[in-house]
């Protein structure tokens, strides 16, 4: 199983739309799902996140065309990549517990993915973030198709389609929640 992220793909902040966004990847122990804590290591002195769209590929390829694309993931959810203030490199967003995801939705279900799906994120219950992928500069299928041409995609990996540069800081004592379209998928809570 890989975890593979993609930075500067979402909003204002997006690179130059003629150009991919930058891949990074995460090690399997960087996952965090279930509603498990996130426990705030004592490595680096801050610990930010930034909400991102998560969707597992459910076949094995590589080399995809964009029009296969949707072939090849089937479920979404909403994910937090969070990132350490130190080390530098790639250990600031590879260390165990630093891709959190939640409960995963047929995308199926969402009759409005083709033109966007929305996804809310909150603190103690204040929204926090509102995103919608329509605000992607490189759509699903098209990361699918850049992602594919590296390496072989295999069921059960998972990819971090945008990044925002929208970083939230974690502290102790959060309830953290996020919603697509209105259901919950993610409730956890930071000690």
């Amino acid at each position: 199983m890989k975890i593979i992220g993609i930075r500067q793909n979402y909003g204002h902040d997006a690179q130059d739309s003629n150009s991919m966004p930058e891949v990074f990847l995460m090690c399997d122990s960087s996952l965090l799902k279930d509603g498990k804590p996130f426990f705030i290591p004592d490595f680096a002195d801050n610990f930010n996140f930034a909400p991102t769209l998560v969707v597992h590929i459910c076949r094995l390829g590589k080399n995809i065309a964009r029009k296969f694309a949707p072939r090849y993931y089937d479920q979404v959810s909403v994910g937090l990549s969070v990132e350490a203030s130190s080390p530098s490199g790639a250990l600031r967003n590879a260390f165990d517990g630093a891709a959190v995801i939640g409960d995963f939705i047929n995308i199926s279900q969402l009759p409005q993915a083709s033109t966007g799906i929305n996804f809310t994120v909150s603190i103690n219950g204040e929204v926090c973030f509102n995103g919608n992928s329509a605000m992607m500069w490189h759509n699903i299928d098209e990361i699918v198709e850049y992602v594919s041409q590296f390496m072989t995609l295999k069921i059960g990996d998972y990819i971090f389609v945008c990044r925002p540069d929208t970083d939230l800081q974690l502290a102790i004592g959060q309830q953290i929640t996020a919603t697509i379209e209105q259901h919950e998928v993610l409730r956890m809570k930071v000690k």
